[in-house]
């Protein structure tokens, strides 16, 4: 219920200040198990990506969102699992792992923080082994404008032009054990095609430029 209506709301929010472009929905698999990996451009991600994704998502979150009252509740009530980066995560791992495995979606990002610059900051390993050790589907996603909506230490967002691409998914072969070795190369892997999405010129940059 709680979810329902912030998906509802998080449409209602974006189509308002930003009505967000948005390329690949074709390239989002019909069932399960789904890791979507995005950018992080600001804390307005995770509702974006709710708002645009037709099944209904689960979110790993930093176990510091978790000590805010409200935000707490929040997190809790749509299902969000803590993580707390540079630690052993058992319980938040067996959580994500356990979502996977009932061919549900995971949704994650990479960076581990919020990157407001233009470049792409540098991803942890974490999405790999959640892969690897599922068998799911991998859908990469990437975010532009949000850090422009709601810059950093600001409080009211601006409106903006917001642009999504989802990109084609890719699977590897299910692993419980996977080498490091083979861990770096699908971090490498989604790193480079991430980035490729991200210099690319958008058709809302395009407008923009002619001055349309």
């Amino acid at each position: 219920m709680i979810y329902t209506l912030a998906k509802f709301f998080s449409k209602v929010f974006f189509r308002f200040w930003g009505t967000p472009r948005i390329v690949g929905l074709e390239n989002i698999p019909n069932s399960g198990p789904i890791i979507v990996v995005a950018n992080h451009r600001s804390v307005l991600d995770g509702f974006l990506l709710a708002s645009i994704w037709p099944q209904r998502i689960t979110f790993l979150a930093a176990a510091y969102l978790f000590e805010l009252p409200v935000v707490r509740v929040f997190l809790r009530a749509i299902g969000a699992i803590p993580v707390q980066s540079g630690r052993d995560n058992h319980a938040g791992k067996k959580a994500a792992l356990e979502v996977l495995q009932r061919g549900d979606i995971l949704a994650l990002f990479p960076e581990g923080r919020v990157y407001q610059l233009d470049t792409l900051g540098p991803f942890n390993l974490g999405w790999a082994h959640f892969a690897l050790n599922s068998g799911a589907s991998v859908v990469p996603v990437a975010i532009k404008g949000t850090n422009s909506m709601l810059p950093k230490g600001t409080v009211f967002p601006r409106r903006t032009k917001i642009y999504v691409q989802i990109d084609v998914p890719w699977t590897m072969e299910k692993t419980l054990s996977p080498q490091q070795e083979t861990l770096l190369a699908m971090n490498t892997r989604l790193f480079e095609q991430m980035e490729k999405i991200m210099s690319a010129p958008t058709i809302v940059e395009e407008v923009v430029e002619n001055g349309a």
